[in-house]
């Protein structure tokens, strides 16, 4: 991997990191424990800025060191593998459609719901209340804004030829 694709990487998971310090303050009304998870964000705009490999390490590194730093719980901890396949995927598909690159951030809520589950973070009975699809799709359509605003003004700062794209 180029050291110019590396070092964007590194600053893409520090600033996951960092919103992830400011986030852990805004609590998520639907999950009790949770968050609402702007930073996965960051981890959508790597992948579609620079593609699938480095969209996936960004979900990767990004999410475990936020896991590890005094943001973390388990929530963040069972995101990692989410994370890093929702980077991955966006890599994949926002080559193609800003839209629908953007629409897999979805990819992301869907499984960090079904780690939530499986892990037991996430009682089955909270998925079937309105209030948390309402929440939810709330949090999405916030989340599909951001990054419909972001990915544009972020693609200029990366060249056509950028490795990994």
């Amino acid at each position: 991997m180029p050291t110019r694709l590396i070092t964007r990487v590194a600053l893409l998971a520090t600033m996951y990191v960092v919103l992830g310090q400011v986030v852990r303050f805004i609590p998520n009304p639907m999950v009790p424990g949770a968050i609402i998870a702007l930073n996965m964000v960051v981890v959508v705009i790597a992948g579609m800025v620079l593609g699938p490999a480095a969209g996936a390490l960004v979900g990767l590194v990004g999410t475990f060191v936020n896991a590890i730093s005094p943001a973390g719980n388990p929530f963040e901890w069972a995101a990692i593998i989410p994370h890093t396949i929702m980077g991955f995927v966006a890599g994949l598909v926002g080559r193609s459609s800003r839209v629908l690159g953007a629409l897999t951030i979805i990819v992301g809520h869907v499984l960090n719901i079904a780690a939530f589950l499986l892990i037991g973070l996430l009682p089955a009975r909270q998925v079937a209340v309105t209030i948390f699809s309402v929440g939810l799709l709330t949090e999405v359509v916030i989340d599909i804004i951001v990054i419909m605003i972001a990915v544009p003004l972020l693609r200029p700062l990366v060249s056509s030829d950028s490795p990994g794209r």
